[in-house]
C-alpha cells in the first residue's frame, strides 16, 4: 500500500519542483566564484557597482550556502544605500525581486508575491526593462503554483512579448520553459516538448547551464507514459545541476531520483538520494522538500518492516504539517501518513490522516470511504476492546468497563452509519449529475471527433494534391536512372518538397525546405513550387542562380510584406543533357559529393531564399563529376533529428560519414540504411522536422 501512494506522490512532487524556475538568473556559480564576488564587494569603491553586486549577493549567498541571514544583510545593504529612483537597470529593483526568490523557495508565497508586484511596480517607473520582464516570469510562476496555469500563461507570454519588444535574448529561453511546463500540466505534450527542445537548443548554444537544467527538467515531464526517456531527463538535470554546484537543484532532482529507484524497488539507491536532498534541504532551510524526503525515507523503512523508525519520519512530518497552513499539505501526503500508520498498528492517527485527505481532496464521494473507514475502525475497536479488558481483569470493574466499550462502540457506529447514510445520498445525486455530464460530454465528443474526420479528410486531400506536385518517380527515372528519394514528413503534408521539369535540353532537380512543417509548410511548399515552376516554364530563366533571385522576388512582394521570413532553404540542379553540363545553386544546404572515396562538401550560398541577413546574388556553380560519383542532396530535418542513448542531435558530420560508408552500396540499399538508422537513432523520441534525401549516381 505505502510504495503506491508514494508513487502517486510523484505528481505532486513535479509541482512543487516547478519552482526551480522562479529564479531566471543564470547559475553558472559555484562556492569558489562567491568568495570572489564578496571579495569584490568589500573592495569596490564605486557605489552603483557596490550596490549591484550586493543585489547579486542577495539570491547567490542563500543559492550556495543556505545562509539567510548573510542573504538579509545584503539585501539590507541595498534597501538603505540605494537610489530607488535611478533610471534603469537599479540595484534596488533587483533586490526587491531576489528576496521575493527567496520566499518562494521557502515556501511564503504570498510574501514572494507582494515583493514581485512591489519590484514590478518599480520597475517600470524606473525603466529597468530586463526586470520588468523576468517580474513577470516570476509572478506567472506564483500562478503556476497555486493552480492556476491560464492566469500563469497569460503572464509567461505577456513577459515573452515584453522581452521580444525590448529586444532581450537573456530571458528569451527562460520564457520558451516556462510556457513548456505550462503545456506540460495541460497534458499537451506535444506542443510542450516543442517549446522545451528549443530552449534546451537555446541553452546549450549559449551554454547557460541553468536553463538547461529546466529544459532537461521539463522534457522529462512531457514523458509521462515512457519511463526509460523519463528518467533519462531526470539523470540529465541532476548531472547538470551537480556540474555548476547549484544544490537547489541537485536537491529537488536527487528527491526525484530517489523516487525512481524508490519504483525500481532498488531501496538501497533510493535512501542514497534521499539522504543527499534531505542534506541539500537542511542547508537551505527548505522545509517543504524536506517533509517530501522524510515521506520517501518512511515508506522505505515501513517497507523493509521498520516500524520504528517509519513512525520517527511520520512524527516529524505530522509535526511540520500541525505547525503549517492546511494549504501547503496535499492529498498524496496525508494518504501516505494514513497508509504508514496504519501497517504500525497506529488506527487513530491512520483514520485521521485518511479523513484528511478526503475532506481537503474534495473527494470524499469517489473513494470506498465506507469500507476503509469500516475496516479502519474495527482494527481500532478490536485494539480498545482487547486493552481494556486486561484493565478490567486487573481491577475488578470488568462488567462495568465492558459496558462502557460497547456504549462508546456502539455510539461511534452510530456516528459512522449516519455518515454513510449521508456519504451514500451525495453520492447518488452525485452519479446522477456526473450522468447527465457524461450524456453532454459524449454528444461534444462525437461532435469534435466528426470536425477532427472532416480536418483530417482534408488534410489527406490536401497530401494527395501534394504529391500530384512532388517529381514523380517515372519522371526522376527517365531522366536520371540512377537514384534514390528518402522522404520521410514529420506530420501528414510536409514542407519540404522535391520537385523537378524539363525544359528543352535542360532538365531541373530541386530539393527545397520550407519554413515550417506540416500544414503551414505544405502551404509555403505549394507556392514555392508554383513559383519555380513559373521561373523555369513561363518567364525561360535558365540560370539556376537566376531562377532562385526569381522565386526570391516573388515571395517578398507576395508573402512577405508584413515582415514574415518566410521562404526555403534549397538546392536547385541543372543537368543540360546535350553538353553533359551540371550546374547548381544552393541556398543554405550543401550538395555532397563522393568522388574516389572522398567526400567533399560544395560550395553554397549562406542565405534562404526569401527575406534574410543577407540579400545578395546567389552563385551558379558549375560542378565536375566522373562516371560513378554520387550526388546527395538533402535538408537539415535527418541532422537534426534527438536520439540516441544521449537523446542529443544526429548532426550534419554524423549524417556526411554515414553518406560515406554506404556510397558503395546499391541505391535501394542505401535507402534502406538511412531509414533504418534514422529508425533506430530516433528511438520513442519524436520526430522533430521533415526529412528528405535524394542521393544521385552521376
Amino acid at each position: 500500500m505505502c510504495v503506491l501512494l508514494v508513487l502517486e506522490f510523484n505528481l505532486s512532487m513535479k509541482k512543487l519542483l516547478f519552482y526551480i524556475l522562479i529564479t531566471g538568473l543564470s547559475l553558472k556559480f559555484n562556492a569558489q566564484n562567491l568568495d570572489s564576488l564578496e571579495k569584490v564587494f568589500l573592495i569596490e569603491q564605486n557605489k552603483f557597482n557596490k550596490e549591484m553586486i550586493a543585489s547579486k549577493l542577495i539570491f547567490e549567498v542563500y543559492k550556495t550556502t543556505g545562509d539567510i541571514n548573510k542573504s538579509l544583510f545584503y539585501y539590507n545593504y541595498v534597501i538603505k544605500n540605494s537610489d530607488i529612483n535611478y533610471v534603469g537597470k537599479n540595484p534596488y529593483v533587483i533586490a526587491l525581486r531576489n528576496r521575493g526568490i527567496i520566499f518562494y523557495y521557502t515556501n511564503e508565497i504570498d510574501s514572494a508575491l507582494i515583493y514581485f508586484n512591489k519590484s514590478l511596480a518599480k520597475a517600470v517607473e524606473v525603466k529597468d526593462s530586463l526586470s520588468e520582464c523576468k517580474n513577470l516570469n516570476n509572478i506567472a510562476s506564483i500562478y503556476y503554483h497555486k493552480g492556476e496555469s491560464k492566469k500563469a500563461l497569460d503572464f509567461y507570454l505577456e513577459g515573452g512579448r515584453r522581452e521580444k519588444n525590448f529586444g532581450f535574448t537573456e530571458g528569451e529561453n527562460i520564457s520558451l520553459n516556462n510556457i513548456g511546463y505550462i503545456f506540460s500540466a495541460l497534458k499537451m505534450h506535444e506542443k510542450s516538448r516543442y517549446y522545451f527542445r528549443k530552449g534546451l537548443n537555446y541553452a546549450q548554444k549559449t551554454k547557460d547551464y541553468s536553463s538547461l537544467i529546466y529544459s532537461y527538467d521539463g522534457l522529462s515531464t512531457t514523458y509521462v507514459n515512457n519511463k526509460d526517456s523519463n528518467h533519462f531527463y531526470k539523470f540529465k538535470a541532476y548531472d547538470v545541476a551537480l556540474k555548476i554546484n547549484d544544490i537547489n537543484n541537485a536537491m529537488h532532482s536527487s528527491a526525484d531520483i530517489a523516487q525512481i529507484y524508490l519504483e525500481k524497488h532498488d531501496y538501497k539507491k533510493a535512501y542514497k538520494y534521499a539522504n543527499e536532498s534531505l542534506i541539500y534541504s537542511i542547508k537551505l532551510k527548505n522545509s517543504s522538500v524536506k517533509s517530501i524526503i522524510y515521506m520517501v525515507l518512511a515508506s522505505i523503512a515501513n517497507i523493509e518492516k521498520n516500524n520504528t523508525l517509519a513512525l520517527s519520519y511520520c512524527d516529524s512530518i505530522s509535526k511540520y504539517l500541525n505547525n503549517k497552513n492546511e494549504s501547503f499539505s496535499s492529498i498524496n501526503l496525508y494518504k501516505i501518513l494514513s497508509g504508514i500508520f496504519e501497517s504500525c498498528n497506529k488506527p487513530d492517527s491512520a483514520i485521521k490522516y485518511f479523513k484528511k485527505a478526503s475532506i481537503i481532496s474534495d473527494s470524499l464521494y469517489k473513494t470506498e470511504l465506507t469500507s476503509i473507514v469500516a475496516e479502519l475502525q474495527s482494527k481500532y475497536d478490536i485494539s480498545r476492546k482487547e486493552t481494556e479488558i486486561l484493565e478490567l481483569n486487573k481491577t475488578n470493574k470488568q462488567k462495568q468497563m465492558i459496558i462502557y466499550v460497547s456504549i462508546f462502540v456502539f455510539g461511534i457506529v452510530t456516528l459512522l452509519t449516519v455518515n454513510i447514510f449521508r456519504i451514500s445520498s451525495k453520492r447518488k445525486k452525485l452519479n446522477l449529475e456526473l450522468q447527465l455530464t457524461n450524456t453532454k460530454v459524449e454528444k461534444q465528443k462525437n461532435k469534435i471527433e466528426e470536425h477532427q474526420k472532416e480536418i483530417l479528410d482534408s488534410i489527406h486531400y490536401a497530401k494527395r494534391i501534394q504529391n500530384t506536385l512532388l517529381a514523380h518517380h517515372d519522371f526522376l527515372n527517365d531522366n536520371i536512372p540512377n537514384n534514390f528519394v528518402y522522404f520521410n514528413p514529420k506530420d501528414i503534408v510536409s514542407g519540404d518538397f522535391y520537385w523537378a521539369t524539363k525544359h528543352g535540353s535542360n532538365f531541373y532537380l530541386a530539393v527545397c525546405d520550407s519554413t515550417g512543417h506540416g500544414v503551414p509548410g505544405a502551404f509555403m511548399s505549394l507556392l514555392n513550387i508554383g513559383f519555380l515552376s513559373e521561373a523555369i516554364n513561363e518567364k525561360n530563366i535558365t540560370e539556376t542562380n537566376l531562377i532562385f533571385e526569381y522565386v526570391r522576388e516573388r515571395l517578398i512582394s507576395s508573402v512577405s510584406k508584413e515582415g514574415q521570413k518566410d521562404g526555403f532553404d534549397g538546392i536547385i540542379v541543372r543537368f543540360n543533357q546535350s553538353t553533359k553540363e551540371i550546374t547548381y545553386t544552393a541556398a543554405h544546404n550543401a550538395p555532397i559529393l563522393i568522388s574516389n572515396n572522398e567526400l567533399i562538401e560544395l560550395q553554397k550560398d549562406k542565405m534562404p531564399v526569401g527575406i534574410g541577413e543577407r540579400s545578395e546574388n546567389f552563385t551558379c556553380h558549375k560542378l565536375q563529376v566522373k562516371q560513378g560519383d554520387m550526388l546527395y542532396l538533402y535538408t537539415d530535418g535527418y541532422a537534426d533529428q534527438f536520439g540516441g542513448s544521449k537523446g542529443k542531435k544526429f548532426k550534419y558530420k554524423s549524417l556526411n560519414e554515414l553518406l560515406l560508408s554506404i556510397s558503395n552500396k546499391t541505391l535501394s540499399e542505401q535507402k534502406q540504411e538511412l531509414e533504418t538508422n534514422f529508425k533506430n537513432w530516433k528511438g520513442d523520441l519524436e520526430q522533430v522536422d521533415d526529412v528528405l534525401i535524394i542521393g544521385l549516381k552521376l
